[in-house]
């Protein structure tokens, strides 16, 4: 029997701080609740270099990931887009969002269910991340039809300039696996 993914939850963000030569620090994961749904594709380009009438060479870049992360409008969720994409929270409780603001670079983590086989879940890691800001969408409601609004919120994932890291995913049966959320888990 084969392992089968089939769930998303336990997604964090954590701060990035730039020291000497690229190296990132993270700050403690904070949880997001309200997770939804993670569709991260892989970005990069194909090199062929063509000689005697064939392809004599083939590499596939790795440009880190793009994609998509959906989550459920909450506090968290406000002050993870405002610690993001460097908005200004106030004393009021408002979130004041200006043209010169700038965004902080952060890590993602996240955990899959997965069935079928000795693990019951798999955690990730995106180590340099950038975000979108999410469309502010709500629409009516009317008897019987209450449509939910969610923040949808465009991620690339960048190869750290250090050491290349792009992702670390590990499964239930790791050793770091049950401290994965305390702080930003390194490749052993």
């Amino acid at each position: 029997m084969g392992r089968v993914r089939y769930g998303f939850s336990k997604l964090h963000y954590a701060k990035a701080t730039e020291g000497a030569g690229g190296a990132l620090t993270y700050a403690t994961p904070v949880a997001i609740p309200g997770a939804k749904q993670m569709s991260m594709a892989p970005a990069g380009s194909q090199i062929n270099e063509p000689a005697d009438n064939t392809i004599w060479w083939s590499k596939m870049t790795n440009d880190g990931y793009t994609g998509t992360i959906v989550f459920e409008d909450t506090a968290a969720a406000d002050a993870f887009l405002a610690a993001v994409n460097g908005h200004t929270v106030d004393t009021a409780g408002g979130t004041l969002e200006k043209a010169s603001d700038e965004p902080a670079e952060f890590a993602v983590l996240a955990q899959f269910e997965l069935a079928g086989g000795t693990e019951v879940g798999k955690r990730v890691c995106f180590y340099r991340c950038v975000a979108s800001r999410p469309n502010v969408d709500g629409e009516t409601t009317a008897p019987g039809n209450i449509p939910i609004a969610t923040n949808t919120v465009n991620i690339t994932a960048l190869p750290r300039v250090n050491d290349s890291a792009v992702k670390y995913a590990a499964p239930s049966t790791a050793s770091n696996y049950s401290t994965w959320f305390s702080a930003v888990p390194e490749s052993a």
